[in-house]
């Protein structure tokens, strides 16, 4: 029987569309593209962008190879259209999908072709996000109002506009995450300060978070003496002042609060953001929880350890450990090694670099509030020694040492930990093969980034991620700016 040939990866091709691209005197109010092969559309409200911005309902159909798309009330008079098709049109039999293609056409006798790129990232992690809408407005009022002139979608964090006029537009830019082409508060925002027009050198938007009024801390119970502690935005550098509570860091937003068996206390203060305070009731608690590892990492907590010393973390405070009951292993070889507890961690010391271990905690290993932990057994690996360094020194440059604006944090699991900012810091158990550091332009003198508030035309601090890669035999590294 015959094979059929090879399988089409080929990407459907427009051979002819109605208006033709970059025509002029457009009057219709449905625009036609053609294709080599049958065709079907995915998800069109959301992989189709119209530049100038139509809130209108667009209607989409196919008819054989043929794709129409018809706007019921029309399209503007003496106007240039730009219509971007993302990822929207795919072939009928195998699925490949037409990358992208823009049409251009205007309703008038002038094709307008002023052209603008805009690049935008992560104020802070400098990350770009391809669900970034960029909106050009005549009045700032209009954003809000959604009543956009000019948009597009940022790729690989740039955005390009073909079509656009002589005339001053103010641009914002926005993290579409619900892709309904309007920004809600919860999603990232960034803005130019200053109208710009067309044929702009490229220029860069910084998106953030904007800072909520009041930042709300909800405390929810997992069992007796665990609870996750979840903020409504960003909270840096918590801490709660007792003996008998510790947190756990999982992310920028989400904490585990763990408490001793004994602890009484119906409420907690915690301080976060370098001088805020607020005060948490603790939520009535449920039953018995099995204790169970949290987190595991040969590079957790490398400030305070030093090289031979590995902690896991778990989700109960840690009353008695029985050393007996504790084996660890290199393949079938049985390793002696120290351990002890501190809080929610298993210490364990006495590691060898670059090495699997194998780490059997018996039913009756480890204690907490409310019994003993089930059998459990966990992977380890150290680091190799050439990755390990007992020291280095980092050396500021000049344009960092002089300003006095600025503060420095070396970013430890996503952390930023401050750094005293001295000609030279030492850096004690570095792991790995690089080392990070925000660098903050602190405008205001309080310690931590203020973010921006675009309703208020304030941009947020400058704020630098820089990265130092670490090399053998070298103790000596420079921190400079170089990733504006």
């Amino acid at each position: 029987m015959p094979t059929g040939g090879p399988r089409d990866t080929a990407p459907p091709k427009v051979i002819k569309s109605f208006p033709a691209n970059k025509s002029t005197q457009f009057a219709a109010n449905k625009v036609e593209l053609y294709f080599d092969e049958f065709i079907e559309l995915d998800q069109p409200l959301k992989t189709i962008l119209v530049s100038p911005y139509t809130s209108q309902q667009m209607e989409s159909s196919i008819v054989g190879k043929k794709l129409i798309l018809e706007f019921s009330e029309g399209l503007k008079p003496n106007t240039t259209y730009s219509i971007v098709f993302e990822k929207a049109i795919k072939d009928y039999k195998e699925g490949n999908f037409l990358p992208t293609y823009e049409l251009n056409f205007s309703t008038g006798a002038q094709l307008d072709s002023g052209s603008l790129i805009i690049s935008s990232k992560d104020a802070v992690t400098k990350v770009n996000s391809d669900l970034t809408k960029i909106c050009l407005v005549k009045n700032k009022s209009d954003f809000y109002g959604k009543n956009y002139k000019y948009v597009a979608k940022s790729k690989s964090g740039l955005a390009s506009f073909n079509n656009l006029n002589n005339d001053k537009y103010y641009v914002f830019a926005f993290i579409d995450s619900n892709a309904n082409m309007k920004w809600e508060k919860t999603e990232p925002i960034g803005f130019l300060s200053e109208p710009i027009v067309a044929g702009r050198a490229q220029l860069e938007i910084k998106t953030f978070l904007q800072e909520q009024p009041k930042t709300i801390l909800k405390l929810s119970t997992q069992s007796q003496n665990e609870f996750d502690l979840v903020a409504s935005q960003d909270i840096y550098f918590p801490e709660i002042m007792d003996t008998n509570v510790c947190l756990v860091y999982i992310n920028a937003k989400t904490y585990k609060l763990l408490t001793k068996s004994s602890f009484q206390k119906q409420t907690i203060r915690l301080r976060y953001n370098l001088g805020q305070y607020d005060t948490l009731d603790l939520p009535a608690t449920k039953g018995e929880k099995r204790i169970e590892k949290l987190t595991l990492g040969a590079d957790r907590m490398s400030l305070a350890y030093p090289f031979d010393t590995l902690a896991l973390d778990f989700n109960s405070y840690l009353t008695k450990l029985d050393t007996t009951k504790i084996k660890l292993t290199e393949g079938e070889r049985l390793i002696p090694c120290k351990a002890h507890i501190k809080k929610n961690q298993l210490i364990l010391t006495g590691l060898e670099p670059g090495k699997t271990y194998t780490l059997t905690l018996d039913s009756q290993a480890l204690r907490h509030g409310m019994g003993y932990n089930k059998s459990q057994t966990y992977p380890l690996t150290t680091y190799p020694s050439e990755k390990r360094y007992s020291s280095i020194w980092i050396t500021l440059d000049p344009s960092i040492a002089m300003n006095k604006k600025v503060k420095i944090f070396q970013v430890i699991e996503n952390r930023g930990v401050p750094l005293a900012k001295e000609a030279k810091i030492e850096l004690k158990n570095v792991y790995g093969d690089e080392v990070k550091f925000y660098i903050l332009i602190d405008d205001n003198n309080d310690g931590m980034w203020t973010t921006g508030n675009v309703e208020k035309e304030i941009q947020p601090e400058t704020i630098h991620l820089e990265t130092i890669r670490i090399e053998a035999n070298k103790k000596d590294y420079i921190l400079k700016i170089s990733n504006p």
